[in-house]
This record gives C-alpha cells, sequence and structure tokens, in this order.
C-alpha cells in the first residue's frame, strides 16, 4: 500500500475528487493543513509521496520542500505541486522544481496520466532510495575496510621493524658518511658491510654476520622465493635455524645440510630458499690473511676479486636450494684471503634488477661494475654500487628484495 501525505491550503472540491479516487486504488492518504505539522511524522512514516497544494502561499511551500530535501532522513521522498485551479496558483512550475520538486502536476490532466505519473515518481524514490542505502552501506564498508588496513598496515609496520631487528647490528660511527650501506663488522684488518632493501612491506631476504667464541667469522646470505608476508615468516624461520645449527655445526656445507632438513620439516608453502655460507678463519696473528671455506644452496655464485691478480672470479660450490632435497650433501670450497681481496655476495634481486625499459641489468654488468668500482679505489663501493644500479632503474620499483653483503680484507 502507497502512503500519500498531502498538504493543502483548504478542502476543495477537485482535490477531494482525486483523493477519493486515489483511496480506491488502495492509496493511503494523510491530510494536512501546514506545513509545519508534516515533520514530526515523515521520519517515523516514511511516505512515498507528499502532494504539495500551489494554492499556498510560494515561500512557506518552497521553504517545506527545501526543508525535506536537505534532512538525510527525507531527502528520497518525492514532492509533488499540484494545480486545482490554474487561475489561483501561487506557486508556478519552474520555481517549484528549482526547489526540489519532482514533479508538477494539474487535476486538469487526464485521471489516468495522472497516477501514471504518481507510479513513476513512487518508483524513482524506490530506486533512489535503494541507490541511497546502497551507497549507505558502501561507505560503512569502505569506513570497515580503511579501518582494517589502517590495522594491518601498523601491524607490518611492527613485523617490519622485528625483520629489520634479525639483521646484524651496524656500528653506527661507520655509517654517518654512507647512504644505502652499514657496517657490521671492522678490525684492523677486515670490514664486511651490507645493504638490504624488500620491495614490500616484508621482505624475503635475509644476511647475517657473527663471530664466535674461536674468533672465526660466519657470513651468510638468504633469498626466499617470492616475498611479501609468506617469505617474511620463512626468512624468520631461516634465521632460528641458522643461529641453532652455527652453535652446533663448523662445516659450511654440513650447516647448509641441518638447516635444509629443518626448513623441509617445516615450509610445506611452496616457497624455498637460497642461500650462501662463508666462514672465516684467520690463518695467523702476523698476517692478515684468512681461510675461507665456503657453500652454497642454489644461490648466485660469489664474486672474489683477487688483488694480486687484479681480477674477478665466481665461487661455484653450490647445491640445490634449501628445501627442495632433504639430507642434501652441500659441497664445500675453500679459499685464502688475502689484503686488497673482496668478496662480494648478492641476491638475485640485484642482478635481475629491472629498468623501465624491462631489460635486466645482468651478472655480467654487475661483475664489470665492480672491479671497475675496486680500480678506482672508490672508498664507499656499496654506496656507488647503489648508485649504478639507481641510475639503471630509472625510477623503477623494486620487482624483488635486494641484499648485498661486501667483504673487504685490509
Amino acid at each position: 500500500m502507497l502512503k500519500i501525505f498531502t498538504i493543502e491550503s483548504k478542502p476543495s472540491p477537485e482535490l477531494m475528487g482525486l483523493q477519493t479516487n486515489l483511496e480506491s486504488l488502495g492509496y493511503q492518504l494523510t491530510h494536512y493543513r501546514s506545513p509545519e505539522l508534516i515533520f514530526d511524522d515523515l521520519k517515523k512514516s516514511q511516505p512515498d509521496l507528499i502532494l504539495m497544494d500551489t494554492a499556498l502561499p510560494a515561500q512557506q511551500s518552497f521553504t517545506t520542500c527545501k526543508a525535506i530535501k536537505s534532512n538525510p532522513d527525507t531527502q528520497c521522498i518525492p514532492v509533488i505541486f499540484v494545480s486545482k485551479n490554474k487561475d489561483n496558483v501561487a506557486v508556478d512550475p519552474k520555481n517549484s522544481f528549482e526547489n526540489g520538486a519532482s514533479d508538477y502536476i494539474s487535476i486538469d490532466l487526464d485521471y489516468n496520466e495522472i497516477v501514471a505519473r504518481f507510479e513513476s515518481v513512487v518508483r524513482q524514490k524506490r530506486l533512489t532510495y535503494q541507490a541511497y542505502k546502497l551507497a549507505e552501506q558502501l561507505n560503512q564498508m569502505n569506513a570497515e575496510l580503511y579501518e582494517r588496513n589502517l590495522k594491518v598496515e601498523k601491524e607490518l609496520y611492527v613485523t617490519r621493524q622485528l625483520q629489520q631487528s634479525m639483521l646484524p647490528s651496524f656500528l653506527k660511527e661507520e655509517d654517518k658518511q654512507t647512504q644505502f650501506s652499514k657496517c657490521h663488522y671492522k678490525t684492523n684488518s677486515l670490514v664486511i658491510s651490507g645493504v638490504y632493501l624488500p620491495c614490500d612491506a616484508l621482505g624475503g631476504d635475509i644476511y647475517d654476520v657473527i663471530e664466535f667464541h674461536d674468533k672465526t667469522i660466519g657470513i651468510t646470505i638468504a633469498d626466499v622465493s617470492g616475498h611479501g608476508v609468506p617469505a617474511g615468516f620463512i626468512t624468520a624461520m631461516f634465521k632460528s635455524s641458522f643461529y641453532r645449527v652455527t652453535h652446533n655445526y663448523k662445516k659450511p656445507g654440513d650447516i647448509l645440510f641441518h638447516i635444509n632438513n629443518e626448513l623441509v620439516d617445516m615450509v610445506k608453502t611452496g616457497e624455498y630458499v637460497t642461500a650462501a655460507y662463508c666462514l672465516l678463519e684467520k690463518e695467523s696473528e702476523s698476517i692478515d690473511h684468512y681461510k675461507m671455506t665456503f657453500s652454497g644452496a642454489g644461490h648466485p655464485y660469489p664474486i672474489l676479486y683477487r688483488s694480486d691478480e687484479k681480477r674477478i672470479e665466481r665461487l661455484d660450490k653450490n647445491g640445490t636450494p634449501l628445501v627442495w632435497v632433504p639430507d642434501f650433501e652441500y659441497p664445500m670450497g675453500e679459499v685464502t684471503l688475502k689484503p686488497g681481496d673482496k668478496l662480494f655476495l648478492f641476491t638475485d634481486g640485484v642482478s635481475e634488477m629491472r629498468n623501465k625499459a624491462g631489460e635486466m641489468f645482468g651478472e655480467n654488468a654487475l661483475e664489470e661494475i665492480f672491479l671497475q668500482l675496486i680500480k678506482n679505489q672508490c672508498p664507499k663501493i656499496l654506496d656507488n654500487l647503489m648508485t649504478h644500479l639507481s641510475d639503471f632503474a630509472e625510477g623503477r620499483d623494486l620487482d624483488d628484495d635486494l641484499s648485498i653483503v661486501l667483504i673487504e680484507v685490509s
């Protein structure tokens, strides 16, 4: 049943006849003599239509119509101005539409046309009301989504801070003049520094530097396939396993073997981890030479600069990525690092960086720039390398996490 409110100046045969016909069709009409009396009932009853008598004073009619349309609780209710005597009309059609009316009807029209226009306005009102309610729901959903996103962003921020804390501590006094790199270990004969740049809130790269009780130094770098939250969790697993295993085993191959078996039992999501581990041990107190044993698990081959030969070579002792094959025996290699030698470990986010044209940086270019920076005796190799990478990327966002570790013997 349609509910109609009428606001009329005084009863008239014409309007009463229209009302009688409407009631016979099932319309429920409620009559008001003054516009002021309608507002208390509008919000409660929510009629389908309001009929406004054009014989009412114009200013009173316009004020009432504007008030109805400006109130969020009643703005969807259509107002139709009804003219019952075209020779005695206070409200003209143009001003009625300008003040929010949905239609202007004269009783002189055919009765069927009047009813059809009423029903058309009511249908439009229902569609508008549905759209209004839908908009309210969408706004509510957007507000809830915003709050959830804000909560997630806060949680990700805290998680990222926790993940950053998994990186090795750095020497603050050594990092005042650096832009990207952090110095993690320094003696008179050895400097170890690194760079870490995640492409998402949480990264899938990690590296670490540990000095053991016997004065040997362990350096690892790892890269979880993918990035984001899953990769972030797996880096935490790797870090935990790394600390536990390195305090029970010494040889790089054994360490990767046991980390692999632990991760095989824990990672069931399809991700895998590439990693490299190096163990440095000073050969004697009198000579600054370091024996380095190393092993890799599907990781990019480290780049070694030989200062006496002024060339670079790749350390290719490598096995399958972690998580792929349980009980895998990882091969080991051994080299001697002498003063002037430099070892460069990196994740594939460095070599596979792309520019705006989609071109990959590549390992050959990485070797060339690394060698060039050393020959030019650049004091901050990692910072200069990052500048080269930034220039190559041309402002393009990272597609993958990026980590670098540089070991320098002096």
